[in-house]
């Protein structure tokens, strides 16, 4: 089952009539309440990041099921922003972080201000937590790609090489964050100004007994 692709965008355009969609897939899919009401979370804190990160951006979203996922959230977003734009916000982003973004979508937006803010003529401006930032994520050519999996996996193994203060932390961020309790992954990539996060779960059915 695949919804349409719904246009949103960061005057709000489109949105609520996303959030309805989600609620539709979810009865059509047979989610229970307490899953209908997750799914619909995390479309929330999907669009809700998306729109932080930029002031402008349209994008396509929409809902489908696959054989190995019964419910996977699509945003495909497009962040027009030139050479001079993304030095004003690096700038801004710089100022306003004097300590590593709190929350498992504040990495992830981090992550995507990081990539989009790479210059293209070399000179890489990494605005984040550093240590942070380089778990979970991988760059292939100009495609910067990061997963919640994949992070789960670096923070343990960072963990497993020794006591460190600052991983606990991260460890405890993992455990405490609502998306990241829901999600069984969030893939985000980024190419350019093109911004696309699915996120996946695979709910209980009412028609499995639950």
């Amino acid at each position: 089952m695949k919804t349409s692709k719904i246009k949103v965008n960061s005057r709000g355009y489109g949105m609520e009539y996303a959030l309805d969609e989600v609620e539709d897939f979810s009865r059509l899919m047979g989610f229970d309440e307490r899953s209908a009401r997750r799914a619909r979370l995390l479309a929330e804190e999907t669009m809700s990041m998306v729109r932080a990160i930029v002031d402008e951006f349209s994008a396509s979203f929409w809902m489908e099921s696959t054989p190995e996922c019964n419910c996977e959230l699509h945003l495909q977003a497009e962040a027009p922003m030139d050479y001079d734009k993304k030095q004003e916000l690096i700038s801004a982003s710089t100022q306003q972080r004097n300590e590593a973004s709190v929350g498992i979508m504040g990495k992830i937006k981090d992550f995507i201000e990081d990539s989009m803010y790479n210059m293209r003529d070399g000179a890489s401006v990494a605005v984040g937590d550093s240590q942070a930032m380089g778990m979970g994520g991988v760059v292939i050519a100009d495609i910067y790609m990061w997963s919640l999996q994949q992070y789960r996996q670096d923070v343990q193994e960072q963990k497993e090489k020794g006591d460190d203060e600052a991983i606990d932390d991260l460890l405890d961020e993992l455990e405490k964050s609502i998306v990241a309790n829901i999600a069984d992954d969030i893939k985000v990539s980024v190419k350019g100004n093109s911004i696309e996060m699915i996120i996946r779960k695979n709910f209980l059915l009412n028609r499995d007994g639950q």
